[in-house]
């Protein structure tokens, strides 16, 4: 009776959306990685503006005031010739179809120093096709197969995780491992208010380089996203459907999926202030006593949840956060975050360590056009999460997809602080990262949990009371990243890179320091950061 509820739910929407057709402009997306974002926010995050820097991806209507992007994103550039455009239907006014279909790929070399010194290699051949059907549909889709070897770190973790950060599940090749990273959407904007998105791929709540409601370091999953554009306010609702393999046996066959349902409501209160509520609630699709899929109940497009999960009397994993900014000047931008997933306040103002004061903290800055110097942008950030934020009871509902947490890429238990620098002319762009984190993480000889690891269940604690950041096996990491790339193809995303990086940790006294340049071309599809 659920599932009929849902499919009947989804018939009225769709017939809604059809009445509403033809009156809209197409709404393509911007890929997540920063060379395309970090641009934009610099144009466009001015004092006054309706631009809502905190909902992932942008879509290019939003932004084409940006001269930035129309000039480099939307500019004929020599190469692009070359790849396949077929219009049909041109002639009518209502209707015109567009096809287009460019290459994609990745292939990147570099080697690592050290104890474990070697070579590694990065590749991947795919094909990007996109269709635009008159002025309300969109369609994207990406599919890249690729083969690589990685610093050891990196190989480290997903021999520890069985996923490729960032990609999907690492099958072990002779190169190394082979992974896919296939998304894609079908986006359909039925009047500028409104944009309706059913896709894989990833979404983002935050201004900062870390988010820690929602982030783009997980692996893709599919989803179904519905956004509300008015005026100063902007409102996401997002449907999605992940995977849980903590601990699973075997090839991927043995995914347990689980569900989600958040809402995000972005709000430009003036001209220098603005705010974000965000809620999120997971589910597991199945458990000993029933097949759950999917609940109706939570289809619910008004925020907050929380009351409903209440009326169903559920233990379902809920989260709720705040975000909220304010614009100095044109150049200068405070940030904050702050993410709920249990508390006390009792517990809080007694300085207790009580283990179910779980939240995390988010302050940063931003600094445009630094120094009066046009296009540099300076950004510095500081997050603090607590033991056990984002755990749960139960693996499969911890706040996690494919093993890799849907937040902050390192779970909990840390603090860290993040410095960003970038500076681009036209095609040309220039990064300058450093993170340092500490954290304190679970040790071999003990079974507790200290809570890093949010897929371990809070239940296995070492105590309810004395819990403070750090506790456990102390772990410092710190990476540094300088990359320069050249936009290739505007049309196909490609770009030419290099990178000179370095990756140091100490965990309980032992350390591992790793410089590890590269070199080559690549499809600017995400963002691929091994700082956590």
């Amino acid at each position: 009776m659920r599932m009929f509820n849902l499919y009947r739910c989804l018939g009225v929407l769709v017939l809604i959306i059809a009445a509403n057709a033809s009156v809209a402009q197409n709404r393509l997306f911007l890929p997540f990685e920063r060379q395309a974002n970090l641009p934009t926010q610099n144009s466009m995050d001015t004092l006054g503006s309706m631009f809502h820097p905190d909902i992932f991806p942008y879509q290019t209507q939003d932004v084409d005031s940006s001269e930035w992007f129309m000039d480099v994103y939307q500019g004929d550039f020599a190469t692009d010739k070359y790849l396949l455009d077929l219009k049909l239907n041109k002639n009518s006014k209502k209707f015109p179809v567009k096809l287009s279909l460019s290459p994609v790929g990745e292939a990147l070399i570099g080697f690592e120093s050290g104890t474990n010194a070697k070579s590694f290699t990065q590749t991947g051949i795919g094909v990007n096709f996109s269709a635009m059907v008159g002025k309300v549909l969109d369609v994207n889709f990406n599919f890249m197969g690729s083969n690589s070897s990685f610093p050891s770190f990196v190989e480290n973790y997903i021999f520890t995780h069985k996923v490729v950060p960032g990609q999907g599940w690492g099958y072990r090749s002779d190169l190394g491992y082979y992974y896919n990273n296939s998304n894609g959407y079908i986006s359909y904007s039925p009047i500028k208010y409104f944009n309706f998105t059913l896709g894989r791929g990833k979404n983002k709540f935050g201004e900062g380089y870390r988010s820690l409601l929602l982030s783009d370091a997980s692996s893709n999953y599919n989803y179904f996203r519905i956004v509300t554009n008015i005026w100063r306010f902007k409102y996401v609702n997002l449907f999605s459907q992940m995977d849980d393999v903590y601990e699973v046996p075997g090839a991927p066959d043995n995914y347990n999926k689980k569900y989600s349902s958040s809402h995000y409501l972005s709000i430009n209160i003036a001209r220098r202030w603005s705010v974000g509520l965000f809620e999120s609630i997971q589910w597991m699709g199945q458990d000993s006593v029933v097949n759950r899929g999917f609940d109706p109940y939570y289809l619910n497009p008004i925020i907050f949840l929380r009351p409903v999960e209440f009326s169903l009397g559920s233990s379902d994993n809920a989260l709720m956060g705040l975000n909220v900014s304010f614009k100095a000047s044109n150049q200068v931008k405070i940030y904050s975050q702050l993410v709920l997933d249990e508390f006390k306040l009792s517990e809080i103002s007694n300085n207790t360590g009580w283990w179910a004061n779980k939240y995390g903290v988010q302050l940063g800055a931003k600094y445009y056009d630094a120094f009066n110097i046009e296009r540099l942008t300076l950004q510095g950030e500081f997050n603090h999460v607590r033991p056990y934020t984002y755990s749960h009871s139960v693996s499969a509902q911890a706040y996690g997809h494919m093993n890799q947490p849907l937040a902050h890429a390192s779970g909990a238990n840390f603090n860290e602080g993040v410095f960003l620098a970038h500076y681009y002319v036209k095609k040309f762009y220039i990064e300058m990262k450093t993170t340092i984190l500490m954290q304190g993480v679970d040790s071999e000889s003990d079974t507790a949990s200290y809570g890093a690891n949010i897929f371990r269940p809070y239940d296995e604690r070492k105590s309810d009371y004395g819990n403070e950041v750090g506790q456990g096996v102390s772990r410092t990491l710190t990476t540094f990243n300088l990359k320069a790339s050249y936009l290739l193809s505007a049309k196909a995303n490609i770009r030419a890179e290099i990178n000179l990086s370095t990756f140091n940790e100490t965990v309980g006294g032992v350390s591992r320091n790793i410089f590890w340049p590269r070199i080559g071309i690549r499809t600017g599809i995400f963002n691929e950061d091994w700082d956590f």
